[in-house]
C-alpha cells in the first residue's frame, strides 16, 4: 500500500518549474506560499503570479509554457500550450479586482500578527487574510489587494484590512477646487489625485470635477455637490471600451477566441475571418 500511495505521490506531479523570476506563489491548503525554480507541481496547482514576475513550465510530456504576471493560472497538461485555466484580471479595475480573487499577504519582516474573530494568530506569508482583519505590525509588511494592487504597511502601526484598499479611479479634469474624504474627513486634491471606492468628493460652487473610472466609464459634475465613488453606479460602465481589460484565455480555446470581462458582464466572440466554433462556456473563475 505504501508503494502504490508513493507511486501515485510521483505520478500526480506531472510537471517542474524551469525558472522562477520575481514572486509567483502556489496555492497550498488555505495559503499561497511562494515557489523556487526546481520545486514540481501537479495538473490543479494554482499559481499566482506577481505583476512584473515570470514563471516558465516544463511537463514531463515535453510541453513547455511561459506565463507572466499579473494572473492567475491552473496548471493542466492537457491544453498546454494553449494555458488552460488562465484567469487574467483587469488590474486596478472595479473596488480592488475581481471576485473570488484573495487578499494575500505577500512578505514579512519583522513582527506581525493577525487578529481575527477577536483573536491574535502571528502571520505568515502567503498567508489569506479577510475583509476586516487587522493586522498589528512591528517591521514590514506587504499586502497583495485581490490582484489589483499590492500596499505596503510599515513600521509600528495597526492596519485595518479593507477589500477596497485598492484606487478605481482617477480625477481626470479640475476647474476650481475639490476636495475627498476617505473616512477621516474631507481634504484638498488635485487633477490626478487616485480615488477609491466609497470615497466621496466634494465640489465647490463654480468648480467642474471629471473622473475616469479604471473601467472605462467618466463621470463629471459642476458645483456644489458631495458625489460617491462607485463604478457599479456610473451611468455608461456597462459600455465600457474592450481594450480597457485585459483578455482571459481558458482551456479548449483557440487563440481566435476573445474573452473580456467588462464590468459585471462577459463579451465572448471570434475574431472575424475564422471558422473556429465558440467554445462552450468557461468555468466560472474560482
Amino acid at each position: 500500500m505504501l508503494q502504490a500511495n508513493s507511486v501515485l505521490a510521483k505520478d500526480t506531479q506531472n510537471a517542474v518549474l524551469a525558472s522562477v523570476k520575481g514572486d509567483v506563489l502556489l496555492f497550498q491548503g488555505d495559503r499561497y506560499l511562494p515557489v523556487q525554480t526546481g520545486q514540481r507541481v501537479s495538473d490543479g496547482d494554482r499559481l499566482m503570479i506577481m505583476e512584473g514576475a515570470e514563471v516558465k513550465v516544463v511537463f514531463d510530456s515535453g510541453c513547455e509554457v511561459v506565463w507572466k504576471g499579473a494572473k492567475i493560472v491552473d496548471v493542466d497538461v492537457k491544453s498546454c500550450p494553449t494555458l488552460a485555466g488562465l484567469w487574467i484580471p483587469c488590474m486596478g479595475g472595479g473596488a480592488g479586482g475581481a471576485d473570488g480573487v484573495a487578499i494575500i499577504l505577500t512578505q514579512i519582516m519583522g513582527s506581525v500578527l493577525v487578529k481575527r474573530d477577536g483573536q491574535f494568530h502571528i502571520a505568515q506569508e502567503g498567508e489569506v487574510l479577510e475583509h476586516g482583519d487587522q493586522l498589528k505590525v512591528d517591521g514590514k509588511v506587504e499586502i497583495n489587494y485581490k490582484g489589483a494592487c499590492s500596499i505596503v504597511y510599515e513600521g509600528e502601526k495597526t492596519v485595518a484590512v479593507d477589500e477596497n484598499s485598492c484606487p478605481i479611479a482617477v480625477l481626470k479634469e479640475l476647474e476650481g477646487e475639490a476636495f475627498v474624504d476617505e473616512g477621516q474627513g474631507f481634504h484638498p486634491v488635485e487633477k490626478g489625485y487616485e480615488l477609491k471606492n466609497g470615497a466621496k468628493v466634494r465640489v465647490p460652487e463654480k468648480s467642474h470635477v471629471e473622473i475616469a473610472y479604471f473601467n472605462g466609464c467618466n463621470e463629471a459634475w459642476d458645483g456644489l455637490e458631495v458625489v460617491g465613488v462607485d463604478a457599479e453606479k456610473c451611468p455608461v460602465a456597462a459600455s465600457a471600451p474592450v481594450g480597457n481589460c485585459t483578455p482571459a484565455i481558458f482551456g479548449n480555446q483557440t487563440t481566435a477566441d476573445v474573452l473580456t470581462f467588462i464590468g459585471t458582464g462577459v463579451v465572448l466572440g471570434i475574431v472575424p475571418g475564422t471558422d473556429d466554433p465558440v467554445p462552450p462556456p468557461p468555468p466560472i473563475s474560482p
